[in-house]
């Protein structure tokens, strides 16, 4: 897999203009330049752009907590980054940058 832009990304435009950028570390990231649909549809799409390398992170520790609690490992702070309630919270946020909801 190619590496990505390191995050985070934020969103920056207006939606008046129809126009939004999806801005990283190190420019833009994507742009979404949408005459046909609403000014809430395009600031959500950009959102969810934007929050995709907090998912995809946030998902990967998932799965690790999972296959260390398969393979008898315990879950703790103290075990490797395999905090399951730091996990949960990470991913808890993510979703919250995605969909716009307050954390």
């Amino acid at each position: 897999m190619s590496a990505y832009t390191p995050y985070p990304w934020t969103v920056d435009g207006t939606t008046a203009a129809k126009n939004l950028d999806v801005i990283g570390e190190n420019g833009r990231v994507a742009m979404l330049d949408c005459d046909d649909i609403d000014a809430d549809t395009l600031r959500a799409n950009a959102r969810l752009i934007a929050s995709a390398p907090e998912l995809l992170e946030a998902l990967i520790a998932l799965l690790n907590v999972e296959s260390a609690a398969l393979h008898g490992a315990r879950t703790s702070a103290a075990n490797d980054g395999l905090d399951v309630l730091y996990h949960f919270a990470a991913a808890r946020a993510a979703i919250a940058k995605a969909t716009g909801d307050a954390q």
